[in-house]
């Protein structure tokens, strides 16, 4: 279970700048992408999502066309890894529960209802962006999450199942340090 400052902390965030945390993460992946965002002032949490998902789509598409994904995974993974370990760095994260609580509520703020069970194991029943991305899109953009994960809970995340795929819901692990899942 997660300590209560934590659980505190984290009842009190949303108020606090889901909008700015989205308008944040726009830049942060522009950058990754070596783009400039489109224009966001003005824009409500759902039309950033839409943008975010439309923007980051045809980013992956066109480094996929091009070429360059596999350098534009790495920058997408060390930004968002660094971002991680700030997010870490702000909160009393003190052990795996904490960590994945932390990751619970930053997956809400997408719209992205993402569980993380005692053992590692990750379900996503509901996704914003699976509607938005093909497959292809989808296993490219885990990037950041991947990142975000080591950076935040110190392990590393990998998905079985997809919804972009067909399946019901996404299913993955995070593998701890030492190798262990949770």
């Amino acid at each position: 279970m997660a300590n209560l400052t934590l659980k505190l902390l984290l009842a009190v965030l949303p108020l606090a700048g889901r909008k700015k945390g989205l308008k944040n993460l726009f830049q942060l992946t522009a950058a990754a992408f070596a783009q400039e965002p489109p224009a966001l002032r003005g824009l409500s949490r759902v039309e950033l999502l839409r943008g975010y998902a439309r923007f980051t789509r045809s980013e992956a598409e066109r480094s996929m066309a091009g070429g360059t994904d596999l350098a534009v995974r790495k920058n997408l993974y060390d930004r968002s890894l660094k971002l991680g370990l700030d997010i870490r760095s702000r909160l009393p994260i003190r052990n795996r529960a904490d960590a994945a609580a932390a990751l619970q509520f930053l997956y809400r703020m997408l719209d992205i209802d993402k569980v993380v069970d005692a053992h590692g194991g990750v379900t996503i029943h509901r996704c914003f962006f699976a509607s938005h991305y093909t497959p292809e899109v989808c296993r490219f953009m885990a990037a950041m999450d991947e990142g975000i994960v080591a950076g935040l809970c110190g392990g590393r995340l990998e998905f079985s199942e997809r919804l972009t795929e067909g399946a019901d819901r996404c299913r993955g692990n995070i593998e701890w340090p030492g190798g262990e899942s949770a």
